[in-house]
């Protein structure tokens, strides 16, 4: 059973995003739908804590540095396979001169850990610590192919999934029969599920067990993306992470 209190106390961090970094207490209070009394105490118990501050100019409330610290915490469990993986992604990178990302699953969402050939224009914007949903991304469909049918229900519920384009899978058993596809093929490809004008191609990272840990994958803007194209890209994918895989699994990072 979850506590109404610590249930509120999370949708008052959620309710900050990057173009909205700072807001003020009735504007959280109007977010969460909420009154202000409440939604003070609220804000004074995180601030104390630091995991909010206040603008002393304006006044209004902002994520604190507590957060960081919290973030590279996590991020710090993932660094064997950071390490691991940097320099396969590093050559991945320069041998197609596209964006590669390395992520994993939490939840419906999957975490970006490491990024590479930050230099490339053209596409998505994404950073290290950042989040997506699984089920419109090459990486997450990856992820999600490696759980079981009732962990998957667990994770995204009994649908419909968000939307993002046209192209984007919302339904549950639709989802599940292209996930068997991904399981079976070993790849997955983001056919501008997630953002129009940008295709993904995604592999996944396996532990000894052959259990799925991780995925990496290259994200290139459509116009470059050609059928000839694709398939050289995801031979190189399939490779990088067959190579991260046995690194990781038969010599220590």
């Amino acid at each position: 059973m979850i506590l109404s209190s610590v249930k509120r106390t999370f949708q008052v961090l959620d309710v900050f995003t990057p173009s909205q970094s700072e807001l003020s207490l009735t504007e959280i209070s109007g977010k969460l739908g909420s009154d202000k009394s409440s939604t003070s105490r609220i804000l004074m118990t995180l601030a104390s804590a630091g995991f909010l501050e206040r603008n002393p100019m304006n006044r209004k409330y902002r994520l604190g540095w507590k957060l960081v610290d919290l973030g590279n915490r996590v991020l710090s469990r993932h660094n064997d396979i950071r390490e691991c993986a940097s320099p396969f992604l590093e050559e991945l990178a320069q041998r197609i001169t596209e964006i590669v990302h390395l992520s994993i699953l939490d939840g419906n969402q999957i975490v970006y850990v490491e990024k590479k050939g930050e230099g490339q224009t053209l596409t998505v914007a994404t950073k290290i610590g950042g989040r997506s949903p699984a089920h419109s991304s090459a990486m997450g469909k990856v992820l999600l192919s490696g759980l079981s049918k009732n962990e998957l229900l667990e994770r995204l519920g009994a649908g419909p999934l968000i939307r993002f384009t046209p192209n984007t899978i919302t339904e549950i058993p639709k989802l599940q029969k292209h996930l068997e596809e991904v399981r079976n093929q070993g790849f997955a490809i983001d056919n501008e599920e997630s953002f129009l004008g940008i295709k993904c191609v995604a592999a996944p990272i396996k532990n000894a067990n052959g259990k799925i840990i991780a995925a990496v994958s290259a994200s290139v803007p459509t116009q470059r993306m050609g059928r000839e194209r694709l398939k050289e890209i995801r031979t190189h994918v399939l490779q990088t992470a067959h190579r991260i895989s046995k690194k990781m699994n038969h010599s220590p990072c």
